[in-house]
């Protein structure tokens, strides 16, 4: 009986690679992203214009060739500019087999767009900012309690005047993480979005950011300074002190010590008027807050 299941698979097999073989001989249509790369003469130009990133390949080949074309082989296409005119158009139905690395049992049906119009301004370079993509979700109880840390923070691109004078920033690729409970830190890259208009250096990006279990601490008797008094003037803030809890990451808490709090309250932001509410401020470290303070009711105090 085990004989025969055994002979049966086999037969199933090579029923199945002969049907393989023969489905996968025969000719299909399909469409293909080829990644467009521009190549100039002078670096001391750039091109502007309405330049896809991809051009939309359509091809008849064998099944064979499109497997190897989808899962083995990445299509590009280089558009090398010997010269630098005004209004440069580049039509697509010129590119060959060869120059996509096509076999020649495969025939292109078309390529779009058609036509590729290419303008040239003088080149120029700016450092931007590189800012994080993140989705992310946190375990009930903690929180981020650092500031997200980019490595590096920005980059040096080079494209035309014109295009890089609106370019402030470059985001990452989207960071999913979910569930978050400690220290985190995980490798990226930038977003090509702006393909042949701008070249910078395809580094990996670092994002880091520290996350804790979030606790509460009281502190007491934190010293309140009165800041931007002016010098004609003579005013004490009664009661000078405070009682504050705070919130924040268990371990920042733990190592937090109250001479570490500042605590103030801005004159500026005050009249002579005796009846104001006065509500003291606090400097405290990235992801600190404060939950409630006592005494609630402070009032100044203008000495003759």
């Amino acid at each position: 009986m085990n004989k025969n299941l055994t002979y049966f698979g086999i037969f199933i097999l090579l029923a199945f690679i002969f049907w393989s073989s023969i489905t996968l001989s025969e000719e299909y249509t399909v469409n293909l992203n080829v990644l467009l790369k521009i190549n100039l003469p002078e670096k001391k130009y750039s091109v502007e214009g309405d330049i896809p990133q991809y051009l939309n390949l359509k091809i008849r080949t064998s099944g064979w060739e499109i497997i190897k074309l989808k899962y083995f082989q990445e299509l590009s296409f280089e558009l090398n500019i010997t010269e630098v005119v005004e209004n440069y158009n580049f039509y697509t139905n010129t590119i060959t087999n060869e120059q996509l690395g096509l076999s020649s049992n495969s025939r292109i049906v078309s390529i779009k767009p058609e036509i590729i119009r290419i303008s040239f301004n003088l080149s120029g370079e700016k450092r931007i900012k590189i800012y994080p993509v993140l989705k992310i979700s946190i375990k009930d109880g903690y929180d981020i309690v650092s500031p997200i840390k980019v490595e590096p923070e920005s980059i040096l691109i080079r494209g035309s005047r014109k295009i890089i004078s609106m370019i402030d920033s470059l985001p990452t690729e989207t960071i999913e993480l979910s569930d978050l409970y400690e220290f985190t830190s995980v490798e990226t890259k930038i977003i090509d979005t702006l393909s042949n208009l701008i070249i910078y250096d395809r580094i990996p990006v670092k994002v880091s950011f520290d996350i804790q279990q979030i606790a509460d601490k009281n502190f007491e008797r934190i010293p309140i300074e009165l800041i931007n008094v002016p010098k004609n003037m003579d005013i004490i803030l009664f009661p000078s002190f405070v009682d504050v809890k705070l919130r924040g990451g268990i371990l920042i808490l733990g190592l937090l010590q109250s001479d570490s709090i500042k605590a103030f309250v801005d004159y500026k932001k005050y009249s002579s008027e005796l009846d104001q509410e006065i509500i003291p401020e606090f400097s405290l470290p990235f992801g600190v807050k404060v939950i409630d303070y006592s005494p609630k009711k402070f009032k100044l105090i203008f000495r003759k």
